[in-house]
């Protein structure tokens, strides 16, 4: 189709507390404290336990943020335990392959994934109970005056609201009367199809973070336990972290993007690091998916206003999804509030 894309349309995201960002972390750690409540709600369930797996080959390396993001678990009371690949790593994982020396940070509690589409449902549930109105439109052009907004869609209906808050991703600079300065990363995710006997063999597997020892194309990974997707088959997700990423810059070359298979070179490097990874896997089959995930300036969601009667919430980085619903009622409270910030972490 021709109409906006989003990166949500697949089966599984990460959730957790532990991150070597303070910030990231308590809002991980909220996100997941209003899970249940969502779910009991909605009558959707989103979020499953499977624990997550930070990884690090050698946390003396510069750069290495494993002993910082233990510390951040350890301020928001996550529930974890250390790991050794010599010692208890390879007796709890048997199927994994991590290099000697490696260590571990293992989650439990509330980590693991959450379903990105039943997430937006439960969402999109509550809000409606709660008297508000889906409209399901592309939106074309926001204009504001001292009245509020006229929102027009590509099929030239208007709408007038009296606050407008934008989230859309990729997409929000185009709305606004002024670009936010922010990347557009192109990226892909490789999906790998388990068979049934594939799927019981990893059904242990948790959510996996997992910087590289240096590798030429990637500079960490992540995966997804073996989660069943909408076409009723099982598959074992795993995406990565770019040297160089691949930035677009217009909505021409994001279309081109989702309408293709992804980066080859990342397909490639993927494929690579999945099998080095997983202990002896036989995948049914290998498919790539484009994904476009879009970073700030500063590594936080822009969260403020941007005009009279225009709010923006936008800007995940990379690590956003598991923390939506937090995020979301940030930018809620600062719309009641008319501007004016009142959560408990600086703006």
């Amino acid at each position: 189709h021709d109409g906006v894309f989003a990166s949500h349309y697949d089966q599984g995201r990460i959730t957790r507390i532990i991150d070597p960002d303070a910030v990231w972390g308590l809002l991980g750690k909220r996100a997941i404290a209003a899970y249940p409540a969502l779910e009991e709600a909605s009558g959707i369930q989103f979020h499953g336990t499977a624990g997550c797996l930070r990884v690090s080959p050698d946390t003396g390396a510069t750069g290495d943020t494993l002993h910082q993001a233990e510390a951040v678990g350890r301020q928001h009371d996550a529930v974890y335990t250390v790991e050794q690949s010599d010692e208890g790593l390879n007796e709890i994982f048997p199927f994994l392959n991590f290099p000697m020396g490696s260590t571990a940070l293992w989650e439990r509690g509330g980590a693991g994934y959450v379903y990105p589409r039943q997430l937006v449902q439960a969402q999109l549930t509550v809000a409606q109970q709660q008297g508000a109105t889906l409209i399901r439109a592309v939106v074309s052009n926001i204009a504001t005056d001292r009245d509020g907004a006229i929102i027009t869609t590509a099929t030239g209906e208007t709408i007038h609201a009296a606050e407008v808050l934008i989230s859309a991703g990729a997409y929000s600079s185009w709305l606004l009367p002024r670009p936010l300065i922010y990347q557009r990363k192109a990226v892909t995710v490789l999906l790998a199809e388990l068979d049934e006997a594939e799927a019981a063999r990893l059904r242990a597997t948790p959510s996996i973070i997992y910087r590289l020892p240096n590798h030429p194309v990637l500079a960490s990974i992540y995966s997804l336990p073996p989660l069943t997707y909408p076409d009723g088959r099982v598959y074992l997700k795993i995406g990565g972290t770019l040297h160089t990423p691949n930035l677009l810059t217009s909505a021409d070359a994001i279309r081109q993007w989702f309408h293709g298979d992804g980066n080859d070179l990342e397909v490639a490097a993927l494929q690579e690091v999945l099998l080095a990874l997983v202990a002896d896997l036989h995948p049914r089959s290998l498919q790539s998916r484009p994904c476009v995930v879009t970073y700030t300036s500063h590594g936080y969601p822009y969260i403020g206003q941007v005009a009279d009667h225009l709010y923006v919430a936008t800007g995940g980085c990379g690590a956003a999804a598991k923390s939506s619903n937090e995020i979301g009622r940030i930018g809620a409270l600062l719309v009641e509030q008319a501007g004016a910030w009142h959560y408990d972490l600086p703006a």
